[in-house]
């Protein structure tokens, strides 16, 4: 790295041997709001402020819909489960990453398949993916199958590596030809945009965190964004857990 880059890292944070990824600063409304929530005695899954944050949120990024979770792992767990991926099921991602992503992925009990990133985005190779699907793959039935494991390759989950917006584009349109959902990892991009819109609304599902190393940090959380109602009633059924109402109140 540059050393005039290093010296001003380093002069910023008044450090001259740790440099962190990224230190969460707290200037602002921060402990009022908490107090108030805290007042409110809603400080879990429900209340105002879980409410007035989702839908900030899609209309910061440009979603009709925006579901709260627990963290940024937990929300890309079920948007891929949302979306159908489960054991038996392959979803590409690459190699380039945090393991909260392929830790997400297990999760549905699939199987991760890694492929290379662009050097340009350190994000997921478009050139790479049509690589690969053309040598391992082929349809059936509208399916995109792996031709080595014999299991249904279901999603593509790329990564916004800090911040940095994959070619999303072309992605989309390679996934498209083999009929593969795209679920945007979107954990370290809030604020970043691609040919004009915010990243996490370009595939079937977009997810954030809101871990104490990103740009907005609430601790922990994370939230999954769609245009789709129906996948957002899914997932908001399913992150308050999964309660139907029955003729017993309690």
């Amino acid at each position: 790295m540059n050393k005039e880059i290093i010296n001003f890292i380093q002069h910023t944070y008044g450090k001259q041997d740790f440099i962190p990824l990224h230190e969460p600063r707290f200037l602002g409304n921060e402990k009022r709001y908490l107090n108030e929530c805290i007042d409110s005695t809603f400080v879990s899954s429900v209340g105002k402020f879980v409410v007035d944050f989702e839908e900030k949120i899609a209309q910061y990024v440009g979603t009709k819909y925006a579901v709260a979770t627990m963290n940024g792992t937990s929300a890309l767990h079920i948007a891929l489960s949302i979306s159908g991926v489960s054991e038996n099921c392959e979803v590409i991602t690459q190699a380039l990453t945090f393991v909260a992503t392929v830790n997400a992925i297990s999760y549905t009990g699939a199987t991760p398949i890694f492929v290379d990133v662009d050097i340009e985005t350190l994000g997921l190779s478009p050139e790479s993916l049509e690589r690969f699907l053309k040598l391992n793959c082929h349809i059936v039935n509208r399916k995109c199958i792996n031709k080595v494991s014999g299991k249904h390759i279901k999603a593509c989950v790329p990564m916004h590596v800090f911040g940095h917006p994959v070619k999303i584009d072309k992605i989309l349109e390679i996934c498209d030809r083999f009929y593969i959902d795209v679920i945007e990892d979107s954990a370290e991009s809030l604020g970043s945009y691609y040919k004009g819109r915010h990243t996490g609304v370009f595939g079937k599902l977009g997810v954030f965190s809101f871990n104490g190393n990103k740009i907005i940090t609430a601790g922990s959380g994370g939230m999954i964004v769609t245009d789709d109602k129906e996948l957002a009633v899914k997932a908001k059924h399913i992150t308050t857990t999964a309660k139907m109402t029955h003729q017993y109140e309690f």
